[in-house]
């Protein structure tokens, strides 16, 4: 994915700046431009992924990892197994529970006892035909807890607040509410498919160094140093690029700066790994990587005091330490820092 779809969908959310949500998007083909146009409307939760299922999900928030060193991570297996059509590992985590349903039916229900509240929550559609695109709802104890396109991994943080706990019984349920075709300019709404699969699963995080990732190409693709929508370099002097030393990938890197109020922050990298984004040693994102297909992240700028949820509100003027530190990755990487006048702002 490019940062352009970032960008379209950083412009559409700048109102949503009240929920204090960071939206981490991972888009694969040609779905990408109407995926980003209407991803999620997330309620209730501060932080969660949300990344479109191309076999295998990848980026997240990944608060209080920490690990010295890079471990060997454990074996792919061989065949991926997979539980109800999910692959049995995706986005850091494996799955312990799903069910999925074929349509003209609409809505499946999963009830679990949680061990842990180290969970993700995972929904995929298939099969709806050409250039269709299924809406959905997924709701947690009856509190909604993100709805739009479907297909994508999503940590949902302060599970209390929707009566989640552990080894108390927790009813998720999905439910088909739309369908769109997206090879229309704006997207035309259709009536749901009447053929296609669907479901939901929950999974639990792994550590870094237990999680099968997949064997490391012989040759890693070149980084894909994309800017936001209709930038270079030269035409976009403002915005920050904060990329990996070329000798050795895991160095931390540290820039002073003048601040400007950021639209949001984009973030690519070679390998599995974490990048972890500090403003002023306050950590602000985490972007998380399970494969190599280098999926973007990204996360909301500080605009309308939207940091003030890390104890940070930066203004235009005012000197800032950003800081990125690597974790686990051995290949290039690249995060942008985009000011409002340089990323499409309002």
């Amino acid at each position: 994915m490019n940062l352009t779809d970032l960008k379209q969908v950083f412009d559409e959310r700048s109102g949503d700046q009240a929920e204090h949500v960071m939206h981490h998007l991972r888009l694969n083909g040609v779905r990408t431009k109407v995926v980003a146009r209407r991803r999620r409307r997330v309620a209730t939760w501060t932080a969660g992924a949300i990344v479109a299922l191309a076999g295998v999900a990848a980026a997240a928030v990944v608060p209080g990892l920490r690990s010295d060193g890079t471990p060997t991570p454990a074996d792919t297996p061989s065949p991926v197994r997979t539980i109800e059509g999910f692959p049995e590992y995706a986005s850091g985590a494996r799955v312990v529970a799903a069910k999925s349903a074929a349509l003209p039916q609409q809505s499946v229900e999963l009830t679990i006892v949680p061990t842990t509240l180290d969970l993700v929550v995972i929904n995929r559609c298939d099969g709806a035909g050409e250039a269709v695109m299924v809406e959905d709802k997924v709701t947690v104890n009856g509190h909604l807890l993100f709805s739009g396109s479907c297909g994508g991994t999503h940590r949902p943080q302060g599970w209390a607040g929707l009566g989640v706990a552990v080894g108390k019984p927790a009813t998720f349920v999905m439910t088909i509410t739309g369908a769109e075709r997206y090879d229309e300019p704006d997207g035309v709404w259709v009536p749901i498919p009447e053929t296609g699969t669907f479901g939901l699963a929950i999974g639990e995080r792994v550590p870094f160094d237990q999680y099968p990732l997949p064997p490391r190409p012989g040759t890693l693709d070149p980084l894909r140093e994309d800017l936001p929508a209709g930038c270079t370099e030269a035409t976009c002097p403002d915005v920050v690029i904060i990329r990996s030393d070329p000798a050795d990938p895991t160095r931390t890197i540290r820039r002073t700066l003048t601040w400007e109020t950021m639209h949001g922050i984009d973030m690519v990298a070679q390998t599995p790994g974490f990048l972890r984004v500090r403003v002023n040693g306050v950590e602000v994102a985490t972007g998380e990587w399970w494969d190599y297909a280098m999926g973007g992240y990204g996360m909301y700028g500080d605009k309308d005091g939207g940091w003030k949820q890390f104890g940070l509100d930066p203004h235009s003027g005012d000197s800032v330490t950003i800081e990125v530190v690597p974790e686990h990755i051995t290949g290039t990487w690249q995060v942008v820092f985009s000011p409002e006048k340089a990323g499409g702002g309002e």
